[in-house]
Parts: C-alpha cells; structure tokens; sequence
C-alpha cells in the first residue's frame, strides 16, 4: 500500500480539520505497537490510532471496540499522564516523509503553557511512536534506546532528532529535474522513488503512466526532464483528492488518495481518505484475525478429533481381543467333558468337538490339573463377557466423540465470517477442549443466527453446534426443521406452520451451502416437523434424532442477497 507522503499528506489535512480543538479523554494500548487516543470533538467522539507495527504502520480513525489489557503498559501510562484532557492543537506532517507530528496542549497550560508533541515515525520496521516536551524525549512506544548506540540514538531526557533524510529531495527541488536529465537505464519508477522523499514505489509508477498517457508518448527521454518535473511536482503537491479502496472479489487490495489508473482492480470510492482507510484496515484486520483464529480452532480441533480416533483405536483393538469368549467358553466345557482322557503333563491336548463335528486342540498348563485347566477358560469367558459389556458403552462414547470432533472440524471449514469461529470458540471452551483465558470483564456476546427473509418468512440458521442447539430449542413444534441426510450441516427452521413449495426449495439450497454436501454437489436435505426432532439425554452438542420426514434434493447456494 503506498501509505507514502503523498497519501500521508491529505490524511494529516483531514485528521486536523477533523480532531483540532477536541480533548483527549481516553488513551489505551492495546497491543506492544498501538495506541489509541478517544478524542472529544464536540461535535462526537473519535477514535485516533497510532500503529508502529513494522509490517503496517499507521494513523487514523477507527471504529471498532478496542480491548485494554489488565495491566496498562508504561508508554500507555506516560501518555496518560501528559495527554489526558489535552487539547488536540495541530496535526500535520514533518516536511514530505512519513513522518506525523501532534501537537497537544494540556488544559492547565493552555495559556503560555508547553506544548506536548507526539511524531509519529510510520517508517516499515524503523516505525516508533514517540512522546516529546519542548523538544526532548519522554518515551517510546516500542522502547527508547538508553545507550545511545546507532545512527540517531534516542534517548529519554535527551533532544529528539529526525531521522536520516537519506539523501532524497523534496518534490519542490528542481534540481530533480537536473537528476532526470543525467537518468540512465530503464526503471524510471524505481529512479523516482529513490530519489524523491516520501513517495512509493507504486506512486512512483503511477505518475509515470499518467505522464505518458497525457503526453502520449511511449518512453520517457532526457529531453522531457523540465516537463516531466514540472508534472510531478503537481501531482504530489496539488491532485486533486478522490479515496478509493481497491477490492478484488471479497477482498480488499489497497487503498489510495485517488484512484491509481496503474491498479487494475475494482474501486469502492469513499468522500474521505480517513474513513477509506478505516475501511480498508478494518476489512484486512478482520481478515487477519479469521484466518488466524480458524487455523488455531482447526489445529485444536484436529488434536481433539486424533485423540478421539486413538481412544476409539484401543477400544477397537480390546473389543477384538474380547472377541473370541465363546472359543473359551467351548474349550472349557469340551476339557471339563474329557479330564478324564487327559493325563497331568500335557501342554496341549486334541479332543473331539462335539459342537460342530471336528476336532479341536486345547492349550494347557500342565502344573495344574485339567479340571483347573478347564475352570481357567471358563474364567477368561465371564471375564471378556464383562469387558465386552463395558467396552460397547465405551465404543458408543468414543465413536459419539469422533464424530462430534469431525462436526466442529466442518462447521470451522465452512466457516465465512469471525462471528462463526467466534461461536465454535466458545464451543470449544466450554467442552474443555480449549484452554481460555477468561476475561472477566467481558460480557457474554449474545447469540446471533443466520437469518433470511424468503418470501416474507423468516427462517434462521445456526453457525455451530451450540447455535443449532439453541435454534432447536427456541423454535415451536410447528416450525419446519431441515438438515443435510448424512452430512454434518446447520439446522434450519423455517419459521412458519405452512411452508410453500419455493421457501422450501429455498432453504434447502441454503441448508445444502451449510452444509459438508456442498463439496460434492447435488445434496439430499430432510425436513420435518420441529416437533419431530429430538435431543437424546446427554448427547452432544448439535446432536438429534428426527422421525417423519421428507427429503429434497437440491444444489448448495448461499442466497446472499436475501440475509436480513
């Protein structure tokens, strides 16, 4: 993204016009890198973020709840100190690098009083957010330099310098004009953006198209230098602002102050660059955070499920073991019908087996008698009779498990949103599975399902087990109930006595989208009755038993259009 100083530039116009004159009345850190600073217009409250994150440093609104931690980090303290019911005096950027300055004036000093300033270094992994007094340091957001060892140490106490210039010009420096006169080679763009301060390499690339294309020339010369600068200069100092957010199907690409004729995806156009950018932000955090969260439940959920397969494995194995009790039994009785045919140090005896007409060969310990012999086998039948018993209670609750484990591994497949991983989550948690750390502060999010208007009926639909669970149990017996025939799916209730023909189809189709049937195409979705559908004591979550129902075939299609 080019967060450059040309972008920075009319951010830092807008975020003065927008935050002059408010008060701060909030600062939290909530995590090593961001700050954020609630300030009071008059007009609302606004939220003001400063990121040094090396990957994405950043300045800007933002909308979304921010979390605190328990225990407030010092830069977090040392703002709160000097900047709570600070006045916001002045936000502009430091000559043309990306680089923010904030000026605040605390309420008893507004009057002749010292100015507290913020610089705001967005600088890739040199980003840092630092707090300043009358031109000395206080502190950093990703730590203070106490040895003073480096190109520009930074130093608590000591005066705040900027950083190395790099030898780049101003876009007002005509001798870049000189410089594009004595350019050799073929990447243009790359000369542009080493040579001019603050501006990205795409930057760079899109004044050079925009030149060829106003100019009509295919290359660039030596000759067009003067024209050349001159064009630059007013594109970086005087565009004309038009912020737009690059999108490529669901995903959000970029954002720019005007839309890049260089950039070939789609363009959502905002009338702010601010609330382009908080957009655009939000959108990848949100991202971000789904694609993290959904591997992590995934790796939890796959480590639950192998367990569950190992456990069932023994079991498995001891059923099997188990298996052969009435080889015993038959063994025992035969010894028990012929001690008298058996001498007392044989290891092995061949005797008739009068169960199916052959012959049958024993094993036997020959330091005791046959009758014990016989008693033995008889003894390992009761025994494996026993364990076969408990062993079939516990195979029912292990393959239960297996197939719990497998549901929640495709609820988490199929999830689209953070709001459906946030449910399975807590599912999770509350089976033991994952270990969370609860925060008391927190309120228990209130449950929310897919819900569609089809026709004017409502039907809804649960995100995870906990949510079908939920549905379930809230709906009345003669709502219509739908789910995938042998495939993990939501549940569906179609929210009405009498269901029409194209509601139904409707949602099956959205059921069938829900579901692990939509890998493979057509899917068969039974319905019935809600007062058909019931759940076994002590069964899993998600888990039920339906009787009287129908079935639909259809193609999976998410209808988005018609979510309310």
């Amino acid at each position: 993204m080019p967060q450059d100083a040309f972008t920075l530039k009319y951010l830092c116009a807008e975020l003065n016009d927008l935050l002059k004159g408010g008060k701060v009345n909030r600062v939290v850190q909530p995590s090593n890198d961001a700050v954020v600073l609630t300030i009071y217009t008059g007009k609302g409250t606004e939220k003001l973020l400063l990121d040094s994150d090396p990957s994405s440093p950043k300045i800007g609104i933002i909308k979304r709840e921010t979390e605190s931690p328990l225990t407030a980090p010092n830069f977090c303290m040392l703002l709160r100190k000097h900047l709570l019911s600070a006045t916001v005096k002045e936000i502009s950027l430091v000559g043309f690098d990306r680089i923010v300055k904030l000026d605040f004036v605390s309420s008893s000093e507004f009057f002749g009083g010292s100015v507290k300033t913020i610089y705001a270094e967005l600088m890739g992994r040199y980003s840092n957010v630092i707090l300043t007094e009358n031109g000395k340091i206080l502190g950093g957001n990703r730590g203070i330099n106490m040895l003073g060892v480096g190109v520009r140490p930074l130093i608590v106490g000591c005066d705040y310098v900027f950083p190395p210039t790099q030898n780049k010009k101003l876009p007002s420096d005509k001798s870049i004009a000189e410089d594009l006169q004595s350019f050799v080679g073929e990447d243009l763009p790359s000369f542009l953006a080493s040579d001019i301060s603050g501006i990205a390499l795409s930057t760079a690339k899109e004044m050079t198209e925009r030149y060829k294309k106003v100019t009509g020339k295919t290359a660039i010369k030596t000759s067009d230098a003067e024209d050349f600068y001159s064009f630059i200069k007013e594109f970086l100092l005087n565009a004309k602002p038009n912020p737009c957010v690059t999108v490529n199907g669901e995903n959000v690409t970029d954002v720019f102050v005007l839309p890049y004729e260089t950039v070939a995806d789609g363009k959502k156009y905002f009338d702010k660059l601010y609330k382009a950018e908080e957009y655009y932000y939000d959108k990848r955090e949100k991202a971000k955070k789904f694609l993290s969260l959904k591997e992590r439940l995934m790796n939890v959920t796959n480590a639950a499920l192998k367990k569950a397969k190992k456990r069932l494995s023994a079991i498995k194995t001891k059923e099997r073991a188990a298996a052969d009790l009435e080889s015993d039994r038959i063994k025992g009785e035969i010894l028990l019908a012929n001690v008298y045919k058996i001498k007392g140090n044989e290891t092995e005896v061949t005797l008739d087996n009068y169960y199916d007409g052959g012959v049958i060969t024993i094993e036997l310990d020959n330091r005791i008698s046959p009758a014990k012999n016989s008693e033995n086998y008889f003894k390992k039948y009761a025994k494996k009779k026993r364990a076969l018993v408990s062993i079939s209670e516990q195979k029912e609750i292990a393959e239960k498990e297996v197939e719990y484990f497998e549901s929640v591994t495709d609820f988490i497949s199929m999830a689209t949103e953070i709001e459906d991983l946030n449910g399975i989550k807590e599912e999770l948690t509350l089976n033991g599975a994952l270990k969370e750390k609860t925060d008391v502060r927190k309120k228990r999010v209130e449950r929310k399902f897919r819900e569609y208007l089809i026709d004017g009926v409502s039907v809804k639909i649960g995100r995870n087990n906990l949510e079908n669970d939920e549905l379930l149990s809230l709906s009345k017996g003669e709502y219509t109930w739908l789910h995938a025939k042998d495939y993990h799916s939501s549940h569906v209730i179609i929210e009405k006595n009498e269901v029409k023909d194209s509601v139904l189809k409707t949602a099956a189709e959205i059921c069938a989208y829900y579901s692990k049937g939509r890998e493979g195409g057509k899917t068969e979705i039974v319905y019935t009755l809600k007062k058909h559908v019931k759940k076994p004591p002590s069964a899993k979550a998600g888990f039920v038993v339906y009787t009287d129902y129908k079935s639909i075939f259809v193609f999976p299609d998410k209808h988005e259009n018609q979510l309310k």
